[in-house]
């Protein structure tokens, strides 16, 4: 059983899984960006790695904007499930789906593409705690592009961080969207997905809510869903 969550950022989201019992061994829990882990580092935050690694599924995510990017520009790529990703550490059952890649895990056939902006970068400090990686490139985008194109642009979910530019009112309502975040381009390349990739639905976080924006878009937060499921509203 695949099941989706929303943004864990780090410690702040161990709870939820503490208290979460349906995940069993070879399940596999898909955390939609803000993974969080690694950060700072720390003797605590080690404990917790450890903790996560020692679940009886598997934790999977896809990268949001507040990841430690270059903690995972130095971590080895490997093939998994079709697609390619990368450990926590060595040998971490631990991975990050990467970004344009499309998996089949558990015969379920996933597209991944993680990655936002922070609206808060002007009060962070570069490569301590806010990465331009964040944002992903045109060349994600054609990577994206040519694995779906492999596979007919046919899926039966997706997974990101953010959302479709024609989702951004319904998702922030009754807030409004900023115009000309740098994820402008990110977001509205989904839009291009949205339209031309077959899919049963999409999963993403980044906004803390959950609901279900229309009956093929789920926002996640602190809920657990399995995968092909809403949340109901």
């Amino acid at each position: 059983m695949i099941y989706v969550t929303g943004d864990l950022h780090g410690p702040a989201g161990l709870e939820r899984l503490e208290c979460w019992s349906e995940g069993r061994e070879g399940d596999f829990l898909i955390v939609a960006g803000d993974f969080g882990y690694p950060w700072d580092y720390s003797e605590i935050e080690c404990d917790e790695i450890v903790w996560l690694e020692s679940l009886p599924y598997k934790v999977l995510f896809v990268d949001g904007n507040h990841e430690r990017f270059g903690h995972w520009e130095d971590r080895p790529a490997e093939s998994w499930c079709g697609g390619m990703v990368q450990r926590l550490r060595d040998r971490s059952p631990v991975m990050r789906l990467m970004r344009s890649e499309v998996y089949n895990i558990d015969g379920v056939r996933i597209f991944t593409l993680g990655g936002a902006t922070s609206i808060d970068r002007a009060y962070r400090m570069p490569h301590v705690n806010w990465w331009p990686q964040e944002v992903p490139t045109e060349r994600n985008f054609e990577e994206a592009r040519a694995n779906l194109g492999a596979v007919g642009w046919n899926v039966d979910y997706v997974v990101t961080h953010t959302c479709p530019r024609n989702l951004m009112a319904r998702t922030l309502y009754p807030s409004i969207p900023i115009p000309g975040l740098p994820d402008e381009r990110l977001t509205r390349f989904l839009d291009e997905v949205d339209w031309r990739l077959d899919y049963k639905r999409w999963y993403y976080g980044h906004f803390h809510k959950d609901m279900d924006v229309d009956e093929k878009h789920t926002l996640l937060f602190e809920r657990i869903v399995p995968i092909g499921e809403g949340v109901g509203n």
